[in-house]
């Protein structure tokens, strides 16, 4: 018997074998969309491309992620994690060449939207796993693990990035970052198709939801997409499919209820009846919306404010990586003894460390990259502090059997808040600068001070959350 067909129960003998190999891919996954920020210079000459084109390359990535990770999840726990891994690494092998070998703007905005898309396949099935081959009690170790390698994909990007550039080129580096990655993918294709079980952890119907998906791709898409094209489309009109989309996701939810019993659905929103689940959803969205976005915020600072080169620009933000493995590490180490009170300290440390970031927004040359490389670790390690622990502690009731859409959703919410914030974000510092006088320390200051704000928003969340427990002598880690 090859050991592709092993028996399902034989993943439980070793689970970190499998995590690890799902970690991997979660690793250059993150890449991609790290990798992207200090990208966009050397595109932008290399192909000549407008800035509509520009938006969409980095932003159509974030789109895609947020339309495909639920209906991925629920073909995860449907079909089994090697098809669906096998799946998304096929995708994100073309779609990593296609964009290395793009010729032009719209080419590389396929390719990209194809990147999302595989990222998104991949994303809930390694949170799955955790949720399949660790019991509750065990999570914390492995969910830390995961939030490593997430953190350390999306911030050792844009320092990869740099690297290659500077040794290739800016006309052929950019090309590199994303050719690499496709035989990264095929090896790990190769170890998957060999190492997993090759059935699903349990029986499901085939039956998939097709009028579910297409709603809830839909109505994502109309909430998101206003906020990703603010910069092209003026007015308050593009706003109003915002409104439109939420009403998609009224009708995909009813229709959710309505087919529930026939089927399973995309999403099972009996979910958001339990109450550590609708809070990890709610934090996650207000972090994903105020922390995501701070390296692209730092990059465009430093490429388009001081001039710096690629290299330096990934340099300069190396330090949030750092700081974003440990702290999702000790976080994951730490939430089941410590529990939610570990979000309102990570929460806390974000908090502050901006605000000092935002008062030395004036300093320059080597005094401003030692103040900045310091505050930047220290937004990291608090990050890691809230985004891995919200994560176990928002999943640790799920039912085994939706795990995967559960996760979707999480990773969801989380995507939709990380593509609003940075659209928020974003729009605050290029808005600043012009009514600036070109003074890029003062636009700094405003986008961090709104990012500060939602963060502050998903402090309060906690605090209130901690507090409710308190008075009803709640259990510690709920």
């Amino acid at each position: 018997m090859s050991r592709s067909n092993v028996p399902v129960a034989a993943a439980y003998a070793r689970p970190w074998r499998f995590l690890n190999l799902a970690l991997t891919v979660s690793f250059i996954t993150w890449i991609d969309l790290g990798a992207i920020t200090v990208m966009l210079p050397s595109i932008d000459r290399a192909l000549g491309t407008d800035n509509n084109i520009l938006q969409w390359v980095f932003s159509g990535y974030s789109l895609m992620f947020a339309l495909v990770l639920i209906p991925a999840g629920r073909l995860g726990d449907a079909k089994g994690r090697r098809f669906t891994l096998l799946l998304g690494l096929a995708l994100f092998v073309a779609a990593n060449t296609m964009a290395g070998l793009a010729n032009s703007g719209i080419i590389l905005v396929v390719a990209r939207l194809l990147q999302g898309a595989a990222a998104g396949v991949l994303t809930p099935q390694v949170n799955a796993l955790v949720e399949e081959l660790f019991r509750p009690g065990e999570r914390g170790r492995p969910f830390g693990a995961v939030g490593a390698a997430s953190h350390a994909g999306a911030a050792l990007g844009p320092l990869l990035g740099g690297i290659v550039i500077a040794v290739a080129g800016a006309d052929d580096g950019w090309r590199l970052v994303f050719l690499v990655n496709a035989p990264i993918g095929a090896a790990a294709a190769v170890l998957i198709w060999r190492y997993f079980p090759s059935r699903p952890t349990r029986r499901q119907t085939d039956h998939h939801d097709l009028i579910g998906t297409l709603l809830l791709a839909v109505g994502i898409m109309l909430v998101i997409l206003p906020a990703l094209q603010q910069g092209q489309w003026t007015g308050l009109l593009p706003w109003l499919l915002v409104p439109v989309g939420i009403g998609v996701l009224v009708a995909f939810r009813s229709w959710e209820t309505a087919t529930a019993r026939r089927h399973p659905p995309v999403f099972d929103f009996r979910l958001f009846t339990q109450r550590t689940y609708r809070r990890g959803l709610l934090i996650g969205f207000l972090v994903g919306a105020g922390f995501a976005p701070l390296p692209a915020i730092f990059s465009f600072y430093l490429q388009y404010g001081l001039d710096r080169s690629p290299l330096i620009t990934g340099l300069t933000i190396a330090p949030f990586a750092v700081g974003s493995v440990l702290g999702a590490v000790l976080g994951g180490r730490k939430v089941d003894r410590y529990g939610r009170p570990l979000l309102a300290i990570g929460l806390i440390a974000v908090v502050a460390s901006l605000a000092t970031t935002i008062a030395f927004a004036g300093l320059h040359g080597t005094t401003f990259l030692m103040v900045n490389g310091l505050t930047l670790l220290l937004v990291g390690i608090g990050g890691g502090l809230v985004i891995t622990p919200n994560n176990t502690l928002a999943l640790q009731e799920v039912p085994r059997a939706d795990v995967g859409s559960a996760a979707g959703m999480y990773r969801t919410l989380r995507q939709v808040g990380s593509a609003m914030g940075l659209a928020i974000i974003t729009a605050t510092l290029f808005a600043a600068v012009g009514a600036n006088d070109g003074r890029w320390s003062t636009a700094l200051r405003y986008a961090l001070a709104v990012a500060i704000g939602i963060v502050a928003a998903a402090l309060l969340t906690s605090l209130v959350e901690i507090l409710g427990n308190r008075r009803h002598g709640h259990g510690r880690a709920s």
